[in-house]
C-alpha cells in the first residue's frame, strides 16, 4: 500500500494505492488519519480509485475514521471504489455511513457547489 495526501477545498484528499491486507497498512493508515486530525481536518475524502483489495483492518480503520470525524462535525466520504470494494463496503453497512462519489468529478463536482 502507498499512501499520500492534498488539500482540495475544505477536504483533505487521502489517495491510497494497492492493497490494505496487513495490520501493518491499517496502522499505517490509522496514523495518518490520527495526524490529520491533531492538524485539526475535519473533513477527509479516501480516494479508494487504485485500492484493488481491503481486508477487516482496513474496514475498522474506516469506521473509526468515520465515527471520530463525525464526533467533531465533520466527515468522511469514500471516491471511487471499485466494484470488489465497493461490494464490500455494501456488504458490511458503510455505504449507509459514509458518502461514495463513484468518480472523483462527482466529488470535486460536489464541494465545488457547498
Amino acid at each position: 500500500m502507498d499512501i499520500g495526501g492534498r488539500d482540495k477545498n475544505k477536504f483533505h484528499i487521502i489517495d491510497i494505492v494497492g492493497k490494505i491486507d496487513r495490520l501493518k497498512d491499517s496502522i499505517i493508515l490509522k496514523s495518518y488519519v490520527n495526524t490529520l486530525l491533531e492538524k485539526k481536518y475535519n473533513n477527509v475524502a479516501m480516494n479508494l480509485a487504485q485500492v484493488t483489495y481491503l481486508d477487516s483492518g482496513a474496514l475498522n480503520v474506516l469506521i473509526y475514521c468515520h465515527n471520530t470525524l463525525k464526533k467533531i462535525g465533520g466527515g468522511l466520504v469514500l471516491i471511487e471504489p471499485n466494484e470488489y470494494v465497493r461490494d464490500v463496503l455494501e456488504v458490511v453497512g458503510l455505504n449507509k455511513l459514509v458518502k461514495i462519489f463513484s468518480t472523483v468529478k462527482e466529488f470535486e463536482d460536489e464541494i465545488q457547489s457547498a
